[in-house]
């Protein structure tokens, strides 16, 4: 039997060469890819919240937003900036678009962040505000009506959501649960009230969405009044992930007990009017941020509970510092999180079998 020996490469210089120049060239062409890295926490109890026309208490500590840095949709991400990421170990690598829809500009992401962040604040100020026995109203209001949709010159921005096939909304949320239900095609009957006294009916025949479900076309925004001003300003921070520490420094301000209590408490999630608290992404950046900052209790969204793995090495940081990682589905659950004596059990995420 013939043995089998090794055969050394024998290529010629040139190609060598060329081979090389085409493995250095693919590092920096740009790839499908953005990279998520931790972000600051920004801490929202000194001027970020202001108060006016109702007694407002001091606080003390920090509660803080946590936030997740994501390059923007226009950047160029190379291959070399993908295998750093890597080796780094403290950013993750998404594929683009997990993260932006497709032709999304990084004009128009901001511009969408902004937008949610405007909502989460308005939602975060409600659920505050009913948590602490406030009256609050509130009017669906049309934002933008798609050029592509059916009901583009049928409706209008400005114009007021009175009901959807005969059924009245308070939520945005409330009417996509709705048209969840529908197929693409489908009609639906809805009713504005359009500038001081006009109400219209309309037959809207449903759009549908890149990922087939039925769409109406249009933004809403859910316009509140409130008994007295509430102002949050954040800079630099788009989304709707900081409605769950909104509205809690909402209620610590407007609250003669000091819910902080001088300790360094941090978090994420959505926040519905109601108080729902929801999921959000880049979870485990956001705790690497909070780790850093030496943040004591970090609120997450139950819901993502199943997102945070490595929970130990997550949590130990540097010294005596450990992060207790505290799961809450609504407001209430975290005000009563907030209240608990320093000795006392905390709530936890499940650990996975």
């Amino acid at each position: 039997m013939r043995s089998l020996l090794p055969v050394k490469a024998n290529l010629p210089g040139p190609s060598k060469i060329l081979i090389g120049l085409l493995i250095l060239t693919a590092f920096f062409l740009p790839s499908p890819y953005v990279l998520l890295s931790p972000g600051n926490p920004q801490n929202i109890l000194g001027s970020a919240i202001k108060i006016s026309g109702a007694t407002v208490y001091p606080t003390t500590g920090k509660l803080s937003v946590t936030s997740v840095m994501v390059t923007d949709p226009d950047s160029y991400i190379t291959g070399f900036d993908v295998l750093y990421g890597w080796v780094v170990g403290d950013r993750a690598i998404v594929p683009r678009d997990e993260i932006y829809p497709k032709g999304e500009s990084a004009q128009q992401s901001k511009q969408n962040g902004t937008d949610e962040m405007n909502g989460s604040q308005a939602n975060a100020t409600a659920a505050a505000l009913s948590y602490l026995g406030y009256k609050s109203t509130s009017k669906l209001i049309i934002g933008e009506v798609n050029i592509k949709s059916n009901s583009f010159k049928v409706l209008q921005a400005a114009d007021q959501i009175i009901s959807l096939d005969n059924k009245e909304y308070v939520s945005p949320s409330e009417i996509l649960d709705y048209l969840d239900q529908k197929q693409p095609g489908d009609l639906v009957s809805i009713k504005v009230l359009r500038g001081e006294n006009e109400i219209l009916t309309k037959q809207i025949k449903l759009s549908a969405r890149d990922d087939g479900s039925a769409i109406i076309g249009i933004s809403i925004e859910n316009k509140f009044t409130f008994p007295f001003t509430v102002k949050i300003n954040l800079a630099e921070t788009g989304g709707p992930s900081g409605g769950l520490i909104f509205a809690l420094g909402v209620i610590d301000k407007l609250t003669p007990e000091d819910l902080v209590n001088s300790r360094n408490i941090a978090g994420t999630g959505t926040i519905t009017a109601t108080g729902q608290v929801g999921p959000i992404g880049g979870i485990t950046e956001k705790i690497i941020g909070a780790r850093r900052a030496s943040v004591e209790i970090f609120l997450t969204p139950i819901a993502n509970c199943s997102d945070i793995k490595n929970v130990d090495q997550l949590t130990k940081g540097s010294g005596k510092n450990v992060i207790k990682i505290v799961p809450v589905a609504t407001l209430t659950e975290a005000v009563a999180v907030l209240k608990l004596p320093a000795n006392a059990t905390y709530p936890s995420c499940p650990k996975a079998a």
